[in-house]
């Protein structure tokens, strides 16, 4: 098999079969037994107050850079328990409150 493409028909062949349904219990009726094994309908997801103020962006920056800002982020969500989209909008306010730190450290990234 090694080396070999697998078709999405090998795949399906290949599936393990579905589970099957639970027996139902002699001293219970079908019906009650499903009704009773069925969770109760999840609440709908809530949706951000402010989704379609929500954007994404792509920039290329260093790969060693890319993992230290997600590392960053991950860290204060941990810490804070806040959503990524507010804590990514707290460093673009920390990092606009620096920016001549900024510039500064890019110019001599650049060799200015």
């Amino acid at each position: 098999m090694a080396g070999q493409r697998k078709t999405l028909g090998s795949l399906v062949q290949d599936a393990p079969p579905a589970p099957s349904p639970p027996l139902s219990r002699p001293d219970r009726a079908d019906s009650s037994a499903r009704a009773a094994e069925a969770p109760p309908p999840a609440p709908p997801a809530k949706a951000p107050a402010a989704a379609s103020d929500m954007t994404m962006r792509s920039w290329y920056m260093p790969k060693a850079s890319a993992e230290r800002l997600a590392a960053l982020v991950d860290d204060v969500h941990f810490a804070t328990r806040l959503p990524k989209h507010l804590i990514m909008g707290a460093l673009v306010n920390v990092v606009d409150r620096h920016r001549a730190e900024v510039e500064a450290e890019a110019r001599s990234a650049a060799g200015e």
